[in-house]
């Protein structure tokens, strides 16, 4: 029946759930800590690097990125590299769904597969709404948008999450695969 356990399954549990008692207390915020750092990076990294853009925008440098180096061919290329991460990251997940080895066993014994998912999910979807953006900004390269700063405020904010929710997947992804 698939509503209960059978025995070698509730083993496994009780011997998981002793391990994670077996834990001190300061071993248990350490990982507490890790978990929140491991979920959050992504957002605190973006925002600072925009926060960062906005405060040095006055800079010689970063003003001839912000209003010179955008061009067709830069946009062209970075829509292009936006498609193949995005594409990467799909079958990525497509691969990882079908495979059944030992690395894929321990992501379900340890509870990760579900939060890998989910990581993954994210990183899509990020990716996805970044090559729209990178579309929109390349069709509106021509003409004056309404609250440009705005838009490539937002279009960098997504661009650094898409590099950081790739990252964060891939690590977990790559680390569970090496074990």
């Amino acid at each position: 029946d698939k509503n209960f356990m059978s025995k070698t399954e509730m083993e496994e549990n009780i011997v998981s759930l002793l391990q994670i008692k077996k834990l001190s207390m300061f071993e248990q915020i350490k990982l507490y800590i890790s978990n929140k750092w491991e979920k959050l990076y992504p957002l605190l990294f973006s925002s600072m690097i925009c926060l960062l853009l906005y405060f040095f925008k006055d800079n010689e440098i970063i003003d001839k990125c912000y209003y010179k180096c955008f061009d067709k061919t830069f946009i062209s290329a970075l829509v292009t590299a936006e498609s193949i991460v995005f594409g990467f990251l799909l079958t990525t997940m497509v691969t990882l769904m079908q495979l059944n080895n030992s690395a894929i066993k321990n992501l379900i014994d340890t509870n990760r597969f579900p939060e890998l998912i989910q990581y993954n999910k994210t990183a899509v979807i990020y990716s996805f709404l970044s090559v729209i953006l990178t579309c929109v900004f390349l069709l509106t390269l021509e003409i004056q948008i309404p609250y440009y700063n705005i838009f490539v405020a937002i279009w960098i904010f997504v661009m650094n999450m898409v590099i950081f929710l790739s990252y964060r997947f891939l690590n977990i992804f790559y680390s569970f695969l090496k074990r």
